[in-house]
């Protein structure tokens, strides 16, 4: 298990039972951890949609709390053909005997495979940390921070905040593996 200790983007939807944590790269780009409450996994796969992420994605940019995070190093990794998908968008033709890439190639060809692989590995070398400061008044004790220990199924989305853009999304079903 890694353990980091910061001022991160934090919030707890009581609502729909998670605790959402923003782990900011370099840039526009973050991690954003859902850990549904224990035992409710089931409850929020049955009721989340996109407008979930969006909001979450959203509410966690504008919450920041101290965090003291404790979560597995993992990987994820996955091979999609995308053929289906543009051809459901319309992108036929390039598929077919009479696909025209005379532009760019001097033979006939038509595209006969397209493939999207994804790969996420995050360890300590793999996520990077960006910094920021706080102040806060009114309080002669410091408070300890928020902890979040991701140790049950949980979803990771990499999003750019600049753009409002899911880039990755997964499921982690097994953190201890």
């Amino acid at each position: 298990m890694m353990q980091n200790t910061g001022l991160h983007g934090f919030y707890e939807d009581k609502e729909n039972f998670t605790t959402v944590l923003r782990l900011p790269y370099k840039g526009s780009a973050s991690m954003i951890i859902v850990l549904p409450d224990e035992g409710k996994m089931k409850e929020v796969e049955d009721s989340i949609c996109q407008n979930h992420f969006k909001y979450w994605c959203y509410n966690v940019s504008f919450h920041f709390s101290s965090v003291q995070v404790e979560m597995p190093k993992y990987s994820i990794s996955g091979k999609y053909s995308l053929k289906d998908t543009l051809e459901a968008m319309g992108v036929v033709s390039a598929f077919s005997d009479t696909a025209d890439f005379s532009g760019m190639v001097v033979e006939k060809v038509k595209v006969s495979k397209v493939e999207h692989q994804a790969i996420l590995k995050v360890n300590e070398k793999g996520t990077e940390a960006a910094a920021a400061t706080a102040v806060e008044m009114g309080r002669t004790a410091p408070h300890s921070p928020k902890r979040v220990k991701i140790n049950r199924p949980f979803y990771v989305l990499i999003a750019d905040h600049t753009t409002n853009t899911v880039l990755f999304m997964d499921r982690v079903a097994n953190p201890a593996a």
